[in-house]
Formats: C-alpha cells, structure tokens, sequence
C-alpha cells in the first residue's frame, strides 16, 4: 500500500522536502496568486517562486497531455521565454528526467503551471529525477500508453531496476470532484471506468460527490491512486501519495457549486470557461521541483 502524507497549508499553498530532504517542493495556491504565463503579473510571480526555491533558472515543460518523458542535458536547446531565468523544453513533452546533483543531466529546477493535476516525481539512485504532467489522459492515454511507465522504462534503460526507484505523486483533484459527467459520452466513460477497474482494483473508481461533476452521476477517477498503482505493477516499491484534494480543500460546502470560486488551490473543474475566455487565460498554481 502506498504511504500518505498529512501537511499544513500555509498561505503559499504548500512548501515541504521530500526524498528525505534532497527535494524541495513548492505548491503556490490561491493566497499567492495566479502563475500563468499569459497573466500580466507573470513576471512578478515567476520572481517571487525564485526567491522561494532560491534558484536562479526554472524549466517548465510544453505540457500536451500526452506521455513523452525528454531528458533535460542542456540549456542550450531550451527556449528563452519572457522572463529571465525561465526557460521552456523546445518540444511538447509532459514529462522531463532533470538533475538533483550535476554530475548526469542538467541540475534545474522544473515548474508546472497547473489547475487539478498533480505531479509526479519518480527518483532514481544516482539522483536523476523524472518530473511528471500527471494528468488522466498522461496516466491513461488514448494511445494506450502511461507516463509513469514511460519514465520507468527510461530509467530501466539506464540499467537501474525498478526496486530501486522512489516514487511520489503529490496532491491532485480526487475522485470526489474529479469526475466524468458528460451523457454524451456516457458509454465511453463507462467503458473506461471497466477498464480501470480490471486492471487496478475497484477502489480506483467511485462515484463523484461535489458539485459540479457529481451532477448528471458522474463517475469518479482516482487519478493519483491509478498512478501508484501504475507504479507498484511495475515494480516500484518506496511509493508515497500525498492524499489531498486540490479542487474541495479549503473550500466552503456552499460555494461548491459555484462557478469561479476556489478554494486552497485554483481548479479547472470550478472555473467558469467563459469567464476565462474573456481574461484570455486560466487560473493557474505553480508546482516548482527544485534541488536542495
């Protein structure tokens, strides 16, 4: 069974060490204020995480929700963005394999601009680190491959075995707001939920509980449980969940069903399309892995 984690929430949202202390993680939430590329204060924000994780350059993916996993050797084939010290990978790529210690990769910190989906980290022994998109469609993609086992098999390459590997999934939308509700595709998304279930175990799936994806019944996706089970399969044993939903934490039972308003976290699942339309962008948390 994969160990949980229970953390405070601080005004940044969550700041803690993980993989006994070699890994900073910092999860900016609501009282910090939107990080989105496109926000007019971006700049500001992607100073202010900076100062925070003390580093001097952050790689952030081109994130498509699909499960390529690029190892990360170079600045020099990276793309210089807007702000200084904020670099992007050249390709659509929802997962990187960085450094925690220079000696193999690039030594860089990753960000992840996200609303619902959680990361994943995945440590190897000699301190390389695969940093994961990890998104439903990234777990269980179309194609019918995984990003989780994608970075596995990139570390099996490496001729590393799967028991040696560490592996984390942080704090997501759970099943209880995180569901699949549209009737138009009802059949589809039954058929995926028989899936999940013959090939993880039925606690993967239940019924969704919080407005507004529990109307119309819909069904509930246990995406970080998937994920470590994903992980557990193929042989990971050190697995840890930090079992927390960001779309309900912190907020109030009667705005759950209310467009547009957040709780701890900003969440896709609560965010009214229109309304982010017209801004031009998304409400968006920052996920920042950084070497200790």
């Amino acid at each position: 069974m994969p160990k949980l984690r229970v953390f405070m929430i601080s005004n940044l949202g969550k700041q803690i060490d993980i993989f006994e202390g070699r890994v900073g993680v910092l999860h900016t939430g609501t009282q910090f204020g939107c990080v989105h590329s496109r926000s007019p204060n971006f700049k500001e924000q992607f100073e202010r995480l900076a100062v925070l994780t003390d580093q001097n350059v952050i790689l952030a993916q081109k994130t498509g929700f699909n499960t390529k996993v690029t190892p990360i050797e170079s600045l020099d084939g990276l793309e210089r963005k807007q702000v200084d010290g904020f670099f992007r990978t050249p390709e659509i790529s929802d997962g990187v394999v960085v450094s925690l210690t220079g000696e193999t990769l690039l030594k860089i910190a990753v960000i992840m601009m996200n609303a619902d989906c959680g990361s994943i980290e995945i440590l190897a022994p000699n301190g390389e680190m695969a940093f994961l998109h990890g998104s439903f469609d990234n777990v269980d993609n179309k194609d019918g491959t995984s990003i989780v086992n994608r970075a596995i098999d990139y570390f099996l390459s490496k001729g590393f075995q799967s028991k040696e590997l560490k592996f984390r999934m942080g704090e997501a939308a759970q099943a209880c707001c995180y569901g699949l509700n549209n009737p138009a595709l009802r059949s589809l998304n039954e058929a995926r939920k028989e899936r999940m279930i013959n090939t993880y175990g039925k606690d993967v799936v239940r019924p969704t509980i919080n407005l507004p994806r529990s109307a119309n019944n819909g069904i509930g996706f246990d995406i970080p449980l998937i994920a470590a089970r994903q992980a557990d399969k193929a042989g990971v044993q050190e697995i840890e969940i930090e079992g927390l939903c960001t779309s309900c934490h912190g907020l109030t039972p009667e705005l759950m069903g209310q467009s547009d308003a957040f709780g701890s976290w900003y969440s896709n699942v609560r965010e009214n399309p229109e309304t982010a339309r017209k801004r031009g962008y998304e409400m968006r948390n920052s996920i920042v892995v950084y070497p200790k």
